[in-house]
């Protein structure tokens, strides 16, 4: 301190006398930096708010008729594929007596071939749910 004047002297100052201006920028850096990131963090809700959201359509998508056709085919396959195992798995079952092992394993298929049924015709309904508590969150 000089004679006759007050300063305030930081700690810093009197360990380097460069030293304090720099932690005086590193702190407004800080600073600064977290207000940019609350910034980007709350921008995304504005900035997104904007924009429309349209259903899904494959309306001039090329190729969508495509496949529309070809998730048609599959899911056909899927049914004839649980179609085979239904009956796979009731002739084992019958056929063994239903008490051997074979007749367990025929009991199996039926109940997997009911399952994969029940899963193809649910698939539909569980995207578009999902697709709509997605959507519903933003």
């Amino acid at each position: 301190m000089k004679q006759g004047t007050e300063e305030l002297v930081t700690i810093a100052e009197v360990a380097s006398p460069g030293e304090g201006r720099r932690c005086h920028h590193r702190r407004a850096a800080r600073i600064a930096g977290g207000v940019m990131c609350a910034a980007v963090v709350s921008a995304p809700g504005r900035v997104f708010a904007a924009i429309a959201d349209p259903a899904p359509s494959n309306a001039g998508l090329p190729g969508g008729a495509l496949v529309a056709q070809v998730l048609g085919w599959a899911k056909w396959l899927g049914l004839a594929a649980c179609i085979v195992a239904i009956i796979f798995g009731a002739a084992t079952w019958r056929g063994m007596g239903g008490n051997s092992g074979r007749g367990v394993e025929g009991k199996a298929y039926v109940m997997a071939g009911m399952l994969g049924a029940m899963l193809i015709g649910l698939s539909v309904i569980a995207v578009n749910t999902l697709y709509g508590a997605g959507n519903a969150g933003g």
